[in-house]
């Protein structure tokens, strides 16, 4: 992957399905939406303290890991906002689909969130505008956020306060690994369970898929392999089952 030098970007574009779940009076449906998400990122290393090479190997890694995300992890998941999470978690519990919890259903609330979520766990990089388009409609919704302010997002707490304690200081988007939920413990005995028990070993999972593929990619373009410009054959990596059930 060609590093993209400053004035230009380079942009990802990737076809996915969201089912997003409805809450009418009680009853539950799903909407399956077929979106174009495009994403613009462009290489900012530090004045003076890497290479070219280690820029390209960077500004790869960055490419290579929003694609991941996008096919591997977001395509065909479950779209809920915390009214309705507890039930949804119930309902497809047995079920591989990823879960992305929102503050509510819009296009604009996901664009917010992917262009957070992309912008924390990607590095020496900045994230121009994302784009999501509504393949049905053709309607585009566009985020740009220069500062990474994300006024409009919730906190974690201001998101399920009224569902119990949270167990994570941060929202899902502001976490460097693959987790799109937040979950949440009833009371204290539950949330020390979690803790307790839990943990350690969920994230250790989520974790996991960003770090593997950072060390694989690396090491192939480090070893003179594999050049920064040369695609990387990662279908095998992204066969995995990456989508951990416990959340």
């Amino acid at each position: 992957m060609y590093t993209t030098v400053k004035n230009s970007f380079t942009r990802i574009s990737k076809e996915i399905i969201i089912n997003k779940i409805h809450n009418f009076d009680g009853l539950l449906s799903l909407e399956s939406i077929p979106y174009t998400i495009n994403v613009e990122i462009t290489a900012m290393p530090p004045e003076g303290e890497t290479t070219p090479k280690d820029i390209n190997i960077t500004h790869s890694i960055n490419y290579h890991k929003i694609n991941f995300f996008l096919e591997s992890i977001l395509h065909e998941s479950f779209l809920t906002v915390p009214k309705t999470a507890d039930q949804l978690l119930n309902l497809f519990s047995e079920f591989d689909n990823n879960v992305i919890l929102s503050p509510d259903n819009g296009e604009a609330s996901l664009g917010v969130m992917l262009h957070a979520k992309i912008s924390t766990f990607t590095s020496d990089c900045f994230v121009g505008c994302l784009e999501v388009i509504d393949n049905r409609s053709k309607t585009c919704y566009n985020y740009y956020d220069d500062d990474n302010e994300y006024a409009y997002l919730p906190s974690i707490k201001e998101m399920i306060a009224d569902k119990g304690l949270p167990f994570h200081e941060q929202a899902w988007w502001y976490r460097n690994d693959i987790s799109t939920y937040d979950g949440c413990a009833k009371d204290e005995d539950e949330y020390n369970h979690y803790l307790d028990n839990h943990f350690e070993k969920v994230q250790e999972a989520v974790k996991q898929p960003f770090e593997e593929l950072e060390t694989k990619l690396r090491a192939a373009m480090t070893d003179g392999s594999k050049t920064a410009g040369e695609v990387i054959d990662l279908e095998e990596f992204k066969k995995k089952k990456w989508k951990p059930k416990l959340i």
